[in-house]
């Protein structure tokens, strides 16, 4: 967390982001019926009785669920593959799936599958599950999907090899309604659907939410800002992250406890975070054209009736605004930005939006909005030569050492940019929104580095000292 943001919390009396924009387990708000769907999935893969779908719209809490899904399972020792690079199609995904589980893939989809059902069934004998989790699955062809049901045909007589987990958006069931895959669907033992936040829990999320950060009821929201952020974000999660994480920043200057959000002051972060209010459909078709014709006539008479010269009056500023003046839209980079980034040679990418909202909290990145989208600009510290040597060298080391310390990577601190390190690196990517190659890209290799270096002891980044083995 950058010192802006840590400061900008502290005001607030907060620890941490309470609306964070990216998957947060941590503090996961429990439902019942989510929990209950939690359990009930957990079960299936236990019990090896087939594969679990996971459907819903963007922002309802998908990747949520999967993570901690996958600390449940790997609490149980299981052994879970996890697939995030759905862009990836027939064997090069079959190929991932392999090297996910640590098997070095071969040349064709059969050997592939052969060496999967050897690594599978020695695992079986062991008493040990094996689980396959897909995320984005609505990327997958057909082709790709008939390649997991012959997966699922892997089996001991009794019981199946591989449990499979397949997540996406609502898409993915009009692939699975396809006749050519029937026989896949017809093994779904389970199909989680989650949905958005009805307006009865949606005060109950936001309070859960600004508690668990430390507010501990000095942030309120009246009825009517907790209509209109159901109103605007129609219960989806992200969106309600999206509103309330702006909404903060209008709090500066209430000194008063609790500090109180209003509609007035949603609306205005909903449309700064570009969410617009639904529009309202008529349902007379008659009645509106009714409508347009009398618009028209009016307008016309007022045209031939106005003066011949007029002069706009300037807008008013709005009364509330969720970003003041002393924090801008840190969108838009200005030339003392990017004289802050220091010397040596500028590089800018294009970024997602939801990568930019990670960056956007980070000093040493710039962030400019450009007709082609978003980019980010910054000075790179380190070049992926640097780790892409046949040679164990400290860069790697550090690579590994970080990706340790965000949870990414489990092996050894040898310093071999190898399959594991790869994996961890593509772990870190998805769960950054940053194009998923496993390669060590400028972008990935700076935002994985400190603003501030920070002193490591020798033991820290000593291999036997974490005890990998």
């Amino acid at each position: 967390m950058n010192p802006a943001t840590r400061q900008h919390l502290q005001q607030l009396g907060l620890h941490r982001s309470p609306f964070p924009p990216t998957p947060d387990s941590v503090a996961y708000f429990q439902t019942a019926s989510v929990e209950r769907e939690l359990v009930e999935a957990s079960h299936c893969l236990r019990t090896r009785s087939g594969f679990v779908l996971l459907t819903g719209e963007v922002g309802t809490g998908k990747s949520t669920f999967l993570r901690r899904l996958l600390a449940a399972l790997e609490s149980e020792d299981m052994v879970v593959s996890l697939v995030f690079n759905t862009y990836l199609q027939g064997n090069d995904l079959l190929a991932a799936v392999l090297r996910d589980f640590g098997l070095p893939p071969e040349a064709s989809a059969a050997d592939n599958i052969d060496r999967l059902n050897r690594f599978l069934l020695e695992r079986w004998q062991r008493q040990v599950t094996c689980v396959l989790l897909i995320d984005d699955a609505q990327n997958l062809d057909i082709e790709s999907l008939e390649l997991l049901r012959l997966l699922t045909c892997l089996e001991s007589g009794q019981e199946k090899l591989l449990q499979i987990v397949l997540a996406g958006q609502p898409e993915l069931l009009q692939s699975l309604a396809q006749p050519a895959i029937r026989q896949l669907s017809s093994r779904i033992s389970k199909h989680v659907q989650l949905s958005a936040l009805p307006q009865d829990r949606v005060a109950d999320y936001v309070h859960f939410r600004l508690d668990s950060a430390g507010a501990d009821g000095s942030i309120a929201l009246d009825d009517a800002a907790v209509s209109a952020l159901h109103r605007l974000s129609k219960g989806n999660q992200r969106h309600i992250h999206q509103i309330m994480d702006r909404s903060l920043y209008g709090l500066y200057g209430h000194s008063t406890t609790p500090r109180k959000i209003d509609a007035a002051l949603i609306r205005t972060a909903a449309a700064e975070a570009g969410i617009r209010a639904p529009t309202a459909v008529r349902r007379h078709t008659w009645a509106l054209a009714a409508s347009l014709g009398g618009i028209l006539v009016l307008g016309a008479l007022a045209l031939s009736l106005r003066p011949a010269v007029t002069h706009a009056e300037p807008s008013a500023p709005a009364q509330h605004s969720a970003i003041t003046h002393a924090q801008p839209d840190p969108v838009y980079a200005n030339a003392s930005c990017l004289a802050g980034l220091g010397t040596g040679a500028q590089l800018s990418v294009a970024v997602r939006a939801e990568a930019a909202a990670l960056l956007q909290q980070r000093a040493d990145f710039c962030l400019q909005r450009s007709a082609q989208g978003l980019r980010a600009t910054f000075v790179p510290h380190i070049s992926a030569t640097q780790l892409l040597q046949r040679q164990p060298n400290t860069h790697v080391q550090e690579l590994q050492y970080r990706l340790q310390q965000q949870g990414h990577y489990d092996g050894q601190l040898d310093g071999r940019f190898g399959p594991l390190t790869q994996r961890a690196l593509s772990r870190m990517q998805q769960r950054s929104f940053l194009p998923v190659t496993g390669t060590p890209d400028p972008l990935t290799l700076h935002l994985l580095s400190l603003s501030k270096p920070q002193a490591t002891s020798s033991n820290d980044m000593d291999p036997s000292a974490n005890g990998h083995g």
